[in-house]
This record gives C-alpha cells, structure tokens and sequence, in this order.
C-alpha cells in the first residue's frame, strides 16, 4: 500500500512494501550494517502512532518493510496493475504491485516528523555534493596553505582533522558516539571566533597592494571558516536525527537560513570584487596619464615593441603597481571561482539529494525492537512489467 502525503507544498511517498519485497529486502541486508549509506534515527516518535489498530501497527509485527522516499513521483500514479522496484546497491531487490491505502498508514503527528527527517537528509545530501566539489575540508585548507599563516594554518587543520573525523566515524558506525556532541561543541566554538573575525575583515576597503595581498588571505580564511560551520550544521542536524527528533525541526530551520544567509554574503562577496576593483582602477589611472600609450608606440628596429619588462621600468612606479596588483588578483580571481562553484553546487536539486529514504521495520528477533534508518541505499521507482526481480 502506498499514500502521497504532502505538507506546506512538499511531498514525500510512504509505502508498507508487503511481505514479498519486504522479505527480499531483508534478505539483502546483513543484520548488523543494513545499510551501505546513512544512519540510525531514533524512532521513538513513531512509537505513539503505531497503535494496536492501525495499519501500520499490524503491518510492521507482520514483519513488513515500511519506506518514506523524497521522490513521491514513483507512487504518483498508483493502482491494480502498477507496480514499485524496491531499488538496493546491487539492483531491484524486491517488486510488487501496490494500491493506495483505503485508511492513513500513518496518523497526523508521524507525517510531520517523516517531512523533517526527509526534507533534513535532502538538505544534508545536497550540501555534500556541494563540499565534494572542493574536495575534503583538510584538502581544501592545503590547497590554499601558503596564503594562511603558520597559526591560522593550525587552527583550520584542527578544526578540519575533527570535523572530518566525527563525520567518518558516523559514515562507518552508522551512529554517532556519545561524546560526539562535547566534541562538535567544541569545535563550533573555535570555529565561530574564526568565522567571526576574518568576516569583519574580509569587507575592508581595498586601497594599496598591500590590502589587496590581505583581502586575497581573509577572504580564504573567511570561505573556510564558513564551510566548517555549515559542515558542523550539518553534523547538529544528522545528530538531532539520531538522538533528539523532537529538535531536528529547529536545527532544519537553523540550516535552512544560514545557507541562505552565507550563500548571500558570498553573492555579495562576488559582486563587490574588490581587489577586482581596485585593479580596474590603478589601470584607469595608468591609462589617464597616456605613458602606456606612448611606451606601447616606440618601436626597436625591425618594427619591434618594447619587450614588457623594459616598458615597466620605464613606465615606473604606477605600472609595477598595476601588474603587482595583476598577480594578486589572479589569487583572488581563485578564491572566487571556488565561492561560486560552491554556492551553484549548494543551490542546484539533484536527483542524487532525492534518493534520500527512511526505512523502518521490526526487528525480527524476539524483542521486535522498532528500528528507522535513513539512507541513500534503497529507494523506491517504477518499475514496468517486465523489469526482473
């Protein structure tokens, strides 16, 4: 059975995939890591709506497989006759015909925390195609190495070594350990003093080469920064899923507006161009004085120009500003394809976020415990008749 639920204009799709594909879904998983990707969620909100009546009470003591998929469009169109993939690692897994629900599989109060764990995991999945398109935080802070000093290089490297490591430890525990929310305070901290610094000086003016030199390393210091605190966000927000549901709503909400506040200072960021800026100008003033034009005129024989080097001895101090500031903008032009690569990556709906499901079940030991992971491992599509099984 199936349903589309749909809340404040998003819509998910939850199914009971009936013994058959419930069974073979079992069957492909090992019993201690179910799953390839994603995590336990604690599922204690669904304890109160699996009443002794409801149908999804008796589906799940009958060993039944329930999944919530972010891509409702596969049980748009649902009756006699249309049938469901079950979709694991390694291919369809179990395939069966399915018909919407004559009674709600879930009560009201369930539908709300499915949308929030749902909605969170999308967010969550299109933030880390975001960061894989600059690579590991520990590689994108040695990739800009030699503009950091050797103190701020230590801090982001620290903040990076542990923000990495909670994150592997949860990708290969499938839970977060108990100590992980000390940790992750810890490095907010540390982080926040970074991001909040080098915010206030990545907006001064830029007026001599030296500031531009500045501006190139407080902008980095500034972008890393602000990738860790989404990146910890993150981690909260994963957390909250796992132990505390009740505040996965809150750190949703938190997440949601920092990404639209950061991605917004980076557009502004683009658009000032500072060091871009200031670049443009010296050349305008190197250009009211008519000296370029004038050196670009003189010819060695055979009609020759001047090699550059010779034109920029002789044209002074204001042209050895200009092609100074040329190679410092080179460096910044870097650090802004980087923004803008991430803000389009952050900003872009792929279908990889909406492979993003929550199965639960009952265990089929003697406790018959009720467990709810989410993954990007099974998935539910539409499957045409002759699709083997």
């Amino acid at each position: 059975m199936g349903q589309v639920l749909t809340h404040e204009g998003r819509s998910i799709a939850l199914v009971d995939l009936g013994r058959d594909a419930s069974e073979a879904l079992r069957a492909s998983w090992s019993e201690d890591r179910p799953f390839e990707s994603g995590g336990v969620i604690e599922s204690g909100w669904l304890l109160p709506t699996l009443g002794a009546g409801s149908t999804a009470a008796s589906s799940l003591l009958a060993g039944n497989v329930f999944l919530a998929t972010a891509n409702p469009a596969s049980l748009m169109t649902i009756g006699t006759g249309v049938g469901s993939a079950v979709m694991g690692p390694a291919g369809i897994v179990g395939q069966a015909p399915f018909v919407a629900a004559s009674s709600a599989l879930m009560p009201v109060v369930a539908p709300v925390m499915l949308f929030t764990t749902v909605s969170s995991l999308m967010i969550c999945a299109r933030l880390d195609r975001a960061q894989r398109t600059l690579g590991q935080l520990a590689e994108v802070v040695e990739r800009v190495r030699r503009l950091l000093d050797a103190e701020d290089y230590a801090r982001f490297e620290t903040a990076a070594e542990r923000i990495d490591e909670i994150r592997s430890e949860f990708e290969r525990c499938r839970r977060f350990a108990s100590d992980v929310p000390d940790r992750l305070a810890r490095v907010e901290h540390d982080v926040s003093l970074l991001r909040s610094k080098y915010g206030l000086l990545a907006t001064g003016d830029v007026h001599s080469e030296e500031d531009a030199t500045s501006a190139v390393a407080d902008l980095n210091r500034f972008f890393l920064a602000s990738l860790y605190d989404i990146q910890i966000d993150v981690l909260q927000l994963y957390l909250a899923l796992q132990s505390d549901p009740d505040v996965g709503e809150f750190r949703q909400s938190r997440l949601r507006e920092k990404i639209e506040r950061y991605g917004g200072g980076f557009r502004q960021v683009l658009d000032d161009d500072r060091v871009g800026a200031y670049h443009r100008k010296l050349k305008r003033e190197a250009a009211k004085s008519g000296l370029p034009r004038l050196l670009g005129d003189l010819r060695l024989p055979g009609d020759r120009r001047l090699p550059r080097g010779v034109r920029r001895l002789l044209g002074g101090q204001l042209a050895e500003r200009v092609e100074k500031t040329r190679l410092i903008r080179s460096d910044f032009d870097a650090v802004l394809m980087h923004i803008e690569r991430w803000i389009e990556a952050s900003e872009a709906a792929t279908d990889e976020s909406r492979r993003q499901s929550i199965v639960f079940y009952r265990e089929p030991d003697g406790e018959r415990a009720l467990r709810a992971y989410h993954t990007e491992g099974v998935r539910l599509e539409q499957a045409s008749p002759g699709d083997p099984i």
